[in-house]
């Protein structure tokens, strides 16, 4: 039923006019006032319509004639359930995107993990069913539910302490608390030492512990278990590893060089039976990177012995003199091997770096040994020269030892300062080398993701440059600022 008037039911003359009649029966008091004819407003006339069959309907062709027709019951009921007034009318539900908080924490963390590696390849392979929102998010779910437990865990810890929402930390710390029950759990399994998944794990928990450290020293304890975990394992079934095991093991040998120099342990990557294996194409590394962290492995093994020489009452006890003329003799081999290993580095193409005067340190009042910066070719060179000074000042350190230790013992003509001085220049071309290498990860848009080797020859270089006490130390703090490097590093070491 619909209503033929149009727009308008006012009288003729009103519509003509354009003003608005009044509608009054027979004729409106406007067309009165004016004295002119008037044929009344319009009526309301209602019309019935009837829906009239399609012929195609009525004679349906060969080949619906097979087809099931719709009972007139049926088609009765949905015309009458399409009659029923708006109110009553069921509509479609607003669809939206579904928001998952987790997914937003994992691409903030990927910021800061290294590309590809171990812990981001496993953050790749998370699916959405893993995500699942709940207190616990992960128990139970997805086919690695320990690293996906832990991997979430720092994932929402980095996002809320970074973003100071309180209440995502405290959602972290619920799930911190729930990943290290799930690894006891694993470890207290035989044979757990095999596993990746475990091995992987841990070193998220010492990554955690050293941008957020729960205790003292936490980091350093995960990760000497870790060696302990990994020097259960056989060295030779790496032959017959995959390629992902390999990545883990690279990832995890810097954590595990670097604690056991922190805690002056003699690591087991010293070993020649794991030196053996990383010798081979299985390293998965250049053959100079490899060498350099070789060095730092025998470094960890002089630094225990000369601790445990220097812990030695008698100064003048044969078997201690010739025990530290055996360090010494070590160290200067390795000092050696360093000097020739750079001859090499410097006579290959792109390599070698270009000294510049930094007009803006100079400007700004930088010490008078800052003034120059190293201009290397790519961030990745270096990178490896700042490997190779840090190892430079750690066998340094150990002849240094060595040479107070045999002061102590009345050797004659012991002289330490051109130790020292050579630790303090190792020192400043770290410092000058920071620059450039920032530079070049800002040009490639690069704001995450820092090697543990840069952070570590940052602090080694804060160090020998007497900290905070010196100009040098001071304008390195001012200039790495906001840095995560510098922070985590200095945090790991307790510094």
């Amino acid at each position: 039923m619909v209503n033929v008037a149009g727009r308008s039911k006012g009288c003729f003359n009103c519509r003509k006019r354009r003003v608005k009649c009044d509608e009054t029966q027979p004729t409106c008091k406007r067309c009165q006032k004016l004295g002119i004819a008037c044929d009344g407003p319009r009526t309301l006339v209602f019309v019935e319509g009837k829906i009239i069959r399609s012929r195609r309907t009525q004679n349906p062709s060969n080949k619906t004639k097979g087809v099931t027709m719709t009972p007139a019951w049926k088609r009765e009921d949905v015309k009458k359930s399409a009659s029923v007034s708006p109110p009553y009318q069921s509509s479609p539900q607003h669809v939206g995107l579904r928001f998952n908080e987790y997914e937003v924490y994992i691409c903030h963390l990927r910021r800061y993990l290294y590309p590809n590696g171990p812990v981001d390849l496993g953050l790749q392979q998370l699916r959405t069913s893993d995500l699942a929102i709940s207190r616990y998010p992960t128990i139970g779910a997805g086919a690695n539910p320990l690293f996906n437990q832990a991997a979430l865990t720092f994932a929402t810890l980095l996002f809320g302490a970074q973003h100071h929402q309180a209440r995502i930390l405290a959602k972290g710390y619920d799930m911190h608390g729930v990943a290290l029950r799930q690894l006891n759990q694993a470890l207290s399994i035989p044979g757990c030492h095999e596993r990746d998944d475990i091995i992987n794990v841990i070193n998220i928990m010492a990554m955690l512990e050293m941008c957020l450290p729960s205790g003292p020293r936490n980091w350093l304890k995960h990760m000497l278990g870790l060696e302990q975990l990994i020097a259960l394992r056989d060295p030779g079934s790496l032959a017959y590893a995959s390629t992902q095991t390999l990545e883990l093991y690279k990832g995890v040998r810097h954590m595990i060089l670097l604690a056991s120099l922190r805690n002056r342990s003699p690591s087991i990557l010293a070993r020649q039976r794991w030196k053996a294996v990383l010798q081979t194409p299985l390293s998965l590394e250049p053959r100079e990177e490899r060498e350099l962290h070789e060095v730092m492995a025998d470094c960890t093994v002089l630094i225990a012995a000369s601790d445990e020489v220097s812990r030695t009452r008698n100064t003048h006890d044969p078997v201690r003199l010739e025990r530290v003329e055996e360090i010494q003799t070590k160290a200067r081999d390795l000092l050696t091997f360093l000097q020739t290993w750079k001859q090499q580095w410097d006579s290959e193409k792109g390599n070698s770096c270009i000294t510049e005067d930094d007009f803006e340190a100079i400007c700004a009042g930088a010490p008078q040994a800052l003034w120059m910066v190293y201009k290397f070719q790519n961030d990745s060179i270096a990178r490896i020269f700042m490997l190779y000074t840090t190892a430079m000042i750690h066998v340094l350190q150990i002849v240094e030892v060595t040479e107070e230790l045999q002061a102590q013992s009345g050797f004659p003509g012991v002289e330490t300062s051109g130790t020292l001085h050579l630790i303090r220049a190792a020192g400043i071309s770290i410092a000058r080398s920071i620059p450039d290498y920032l530079q070049h990860r800002r040009y490639r848009g690069a704001t995450g993701f820092t090697s543990p080797v840069v952070q570590w020859a940052v602090l080694m270089a804060w160090q020998v440059l007497g900290r905070d006490e010196s100009a040098e130390g001071k304008w390195m703090v001012g200039a790495l600022q906001g840095y995560s490097e510098y922070a985590i590093a200095k945090a790991a070491w307790e510094v």
